[in-house]
């Protein structure tokens, strides 16, 4: 797309234009929005190759030129494009006073407001100047996340995917995490809350966790099976648990407590073939007694999880982790 000229890629099509009728660039530059940008879309029109721009039932019908010189902003919509969208001409002045960087930005803001979309068009008034970045974002956004605080918050369409992908992993997670739900809480977003946080919020309350090591507990050995446990459990044992929550959500760990004296973490197999006793936690983080440990493992051994042999452990290795757990969950 050619983007030089003191009007992007509109310069040259404009110039010709003034050739056809004298005075089209000295009309275009000292326009007002509505009508400086109408004639901006109807330039976008020809440059895509979209709309009618034919000449109408007038017996003497004014050239193409002759309509950018001297008409309306609804007279120029209407000869570019035929059916102008109810909204489009309004949504038009918010783009400011140069022409979005690309042709085919102004044909979709028009497709975007032909569909009848209301929340997309809602997102576009609540966020001030359009771009064709939001353009981007916009058209990415599942139809049901589409808002002003998302459209203020995300950067690109890429961006826009992955958090479509996020809230349907959320929601996966958490059975709560209804559509009228997650849409009512973006709708309820302040100014400096971020999207990571809306996300953070819900995944605090999933109730469907992957699939835990320990199908069922006992008296002994109590999975945590939601992400209530899981904080309830970080909030008793005064650990950074609750910054591990992501970890839990995707499967890459699981915990369960041991007699209310400890919690025990597991972590998958690389081979999926099943999970691995990792490591056990007490209060504060504090190195853990030998003889809880080994409790605990001979538990594990009881229900068929394996864990690291790190018997006769001369080497060091055993004594290292017992004393730098503390890195990862302090």
């Amino acid at each position: 797309m050619r983007d030089g000229g003191l009007l992007g890629w509109c310069t040259e099509a404009l110039v010709k234009l003034d050739d056809a009728a004298p005075g089209v660039l000295a009309r275009v530059l000292t326009a007002a929005p509505a009508r400086r940008q109408a004639i901006f879309a109807a330039l976008a029109s020809r440059e895509e190759q979209v709309g009618l721009c034919d000449a109408g039932d007038d017996l003497l019908p004014m050239s193409f030129a002759e309509v950018i010189r001297h008409g309306r902003p609804g007279d120029i919509l209407r000869r570019a494009f035929g059916e102008v969208p109810e909204g489009f001409a309004s949504m038009l002045t918010q783009i400011g006073e140069r022409p979005l960087p690309r042709a085919k930005d102004y044909i979709a803001l028009r497709a975007l407001i032909a569909d009848s979309d209301a929340r997309a068009a809602d997102a576009l008034r609540g966020s001030g100047r359009i771009t064709c970045r939001k353009l981007d974002v916009l058209q990415s956004l599942d139809p049901r996340w589409r808002h002003a605080n998302t459209l203020e918050r995300i950067d690109s369409g890429g961006e826009a995917l992955m958090f479509n992908q996020a809230i349907g992993f959320i929601q996966s997670l958490n059975s709560k995490a209804t559509d009228e739900v997650v849409a009512g809480a973006i709708d309820l977003m302040r100014p400096t809350s971020t999207l990571a946080r809306l996300l953070d919020r819900f995944l605090q309350r999933a109730d469907q966790l992957p699939p835990h090591p320990i199908a069922s507990g006992d008296n002994e050995l109590r999975p945590l099976l939601s992400m209530r446990d899981v904080l309830d459990a970080g909030r008793r044992y005064r650990n950074c648990l609750r910054h591990r929550l992501a970890d839990a959500a995707v499967g890459r760990m699981a915990l369960a407590e041991y007699r209310g004296e400890c919690l025990v973490e597991f972590r998958p197999l690389t081979t999926g073939a099943g999970w691995l006793l990792r490591d056990v936690h007490i209060e504060r983080n504090r190195p853990v007694p030998l003889s809880l440990f080994a409790d605990v493992e001979a538990k594990c051994d009881e229900i068929g999880i394996p864990r690291i042999n790190e018997t006769g452990g001369g080497d060091g290795r055993s004594s290292y982790r017992h004393f730098t757990k503390e890195l990862e969950w302090g």
